[in-house]
């Protein structure tokens, strides 16, 4: 009796249910994990300036150790739809050093009153574009915020009003500022930075790959809301990995929403605006790069001299302008002696200064002559640059 007993102990031993629960459990797991991960790398982005062709001089094309992405919010939708937070992220890996740069929906800037007749906030840069060209709102903004920074970006990340809704539900608010945030950023002594130029701070620290991962039905309703030039799981690493950026270096704060960094004036059809001062935030800026520029660039130390041979009215100062905020130093500009139908750049050291002159190269998308000699007239510069008549073409807009 005690053996038929013992034997149907432990037949009932030979069922276990617990290792049937965790092996279910675990295939469930793996099952899970390869939905996710199907669904996450089938979400696409857009990229509005791949699929048209003259959009190419919009982005930078260097591949230097100074690394930029601008990231773009929208909110609202329909006619309301509009640009409420643009954030330019710098850095230098070789130096540990980075820049954050706030450009608030809600500041105007000069320059298109040829075809608006008045200033243009940034929040409606979308719209401008479209009106100008139908279909084109994004290409236009993107070349516009290039201007107003005087620079080029290597990625561009568009989080338009139905990506933002799902970023919100899935990592949760973004306007909560935790006073750590604020100890990671180098800023000018006694300003203080606004809330809103945390928020993407704010994302990235909310941000979490087993978020993503649990919520991935969710996430696939940003499939072809977001646009950029990178794939959306690399958009996905860029906001993940932003926070430990900032931590991991030594990053300053240039918030242009501080009233240092823009002026009041009356806007044409009554009431104030708040316009950006473009000096005090290149100003900034340039102080900000002088630590920040590509190493052999720094090497270099040329001297840029621009002159206009256009025709078409303060050009050399916009170049030059665009010259500085890349990380060159411009000794001189001006009007040239005379116009030239096609843009040149006097180099006789073009081998020693590679850099230098694939800045340039990229300033000017490359339409110009080298030539390896002095121009007729007094220079002192190592490259001089004749803006031609041909500087239209390079304007995309």
């Amino acid at each position: 009796m005690r053996k038929g007993r013992r034997r149907v102990k432990r037949e009932g031993k030979l069922f276990n249910w617990k290792l049937l629960l965790s092996s279910v459990l675990f295939l469930g797991s793996i099952c899970l994990l390869i939905f996710s991960f199907f669904t996450l790398f089938n979400i696409k982005t857009t990229d509005p300036i791949e699929e048209n062709i003259p959009g190419y001089g919009i982005l930078s094309k260097s591949e230097d150790a100074l690394e930029s992405t601008i990231f773009i919010f929208e909110r609202e939708k329909n006619e309301k739809r509009r640009i409420a937070d643009v954030y330019v992220f710098l850095r230098n890996r070789e130096k540990a050093v980075s820049l954050l740069i706030y450009l608030p929906g809600s500041l105007h800037f000069n320059g298109l009153e040829e075809n608006f007749g008045n200033s243009v906030a940034i929040s409606s840069l979308r719209y401008a574009g479209d009106f100008l060209q139908e279909g084109r709102g994004v290409e236009y903004a993107l070349w516009q915020l290039s201007e107003i920074l005087g620079f080029k970006v290597d990625k561009y990340i568009w989080v338009t009003t139905e990506a933002y809704e799902v970023f919100s539900e899935v990592y949760g608010d973004m306007n909560e500022v935790k006073e750590r945030y604020r100890d990671m950023y180098k800023k000018e002594n006694g300003t203080t930075l606004s809330e809103s130029f945390f928020r993407l701070h704010t994302l990235s620290s909310q941000f979490g790959s087993l978020k993503t991962l649990l919520n991935a039905k969710t996430v696939s309703r940003m499939d072809g809301n977001i646009y950029s030039n990178i794939s959306f799981v690399n958009v996905l690493r860029e906001i993940d990995t932003f926070e430990s950026s900032v931590r991991s270096s030594e990053t300053n704060a240039l918030d242009i929403s501080l009233s240092l960094y823009s002026t009041e004036e009356l806007a044409e059809g009554g009431g104030q605006v708040r316009n950006i001062n473009i000096s005090e935030y290149d100003k900034a800026l340039r102080a900000y790069l002088s630590g920040m520029v590509d190493k052999e660039l720094e090497k270099e130390r040329v001297r840029v001299e621009v002159y206009n041979a256009s025709g078409q009215a303060g050009r050399a100062g916009v170049y030059a302008r665009k010259v500085l905020n890349n990380g060159l130093d411009v000794v001189r500009f001006g009007n040239a002696p005379k116009n030239l139908e096609k843009s040149v750049v006097y180099v006789s050291n073009a081998q020693d200064i590679p850099n230098s002159l694939d800045i340039v190269s990229e300033i000017l998308l490359g339409r110009f002559e080298e030539v390896a000699e002095r121009p007729s007239f007094m220079t002192t510069g190592d490259i001089v640059i004749l803006l031609g008549e041909d500087i239209s073409q390079i304007e995309i807009f």
